[in-house]
């Protein structure tokens, strides 16, 4: 567990007036780490700046939207967030849902060369399998709001269909 995280996320809770669960930790990869509160919320400390600007702003796109899910898909709903901390608090989801948007471009496609973009879609069609039609319409419906989601994985979109990775 990194140690700058923890502390941040703890920081934010008290300021909320809220209590950080330590254990189980509800999701950690290379963008921060994520924990419940006592108040069933979900507290994510991000390791960068841009990450967090990202996740933020795709919050802000969907709240003016009123959108509460993407297709099937749920998503979370942003409940506080503190830029000097780097840390949003949102509601829990469960399947089916998408979420963690810290690696988003906004309203251009990234710029991804071709053969990448098709090395992508060929590792997302073995990871979702017979999701990835599911899949693609998440990406598309993200689109729809200027998102252009790269980070399709089963842990981030989620179908509850027995393809997922727990």
């Amino acid at each position: 567990m990194s140690d700058d995280l923890f502390k941040r996320a703890y920081e934010y809770c008290e300021r909320a007036r809220t209590q950080l669960i330590v254990q189980p930790i509800l999701g950690t990869g290379i963008d921060g780490m994520v924990w419940q509160s006592k108040r069933r919320t979900a507290v994510k400390a991000f390791e960068r700046l841009d990450n967090f600007e990202n996740e933020v702003e795709c919050y802000r796109r969907f709240a003016m939207g009123n959108v509460t899910k993407i297709g099937e898909c749920a998503v979370p709903h942003l409940e506080g967030t503190d830029s000097g901390l780097m840390v949003i608090e949102m509601t829990i989801v469960t399947p089916p849902y998408v979420l963690d948007f810290a690696k988003v471009y906004f309203d251009s496609p990234p710029p991804y060369d071709s053969h990448l973009i098709e090395n992508a879609l060929a590792e997302s069609r073995e990871l979702f399998g017979a999701d990835f039609p599911r899949m693609l319409a998440i990406l598309s419906k993200l689109k729809s709001f200027g998102i252009h989601y790269v980070d399709p994985k089963p842990a981030n979109i989620r179908f509850n269909t027995g393809n997922e990775l727990d």
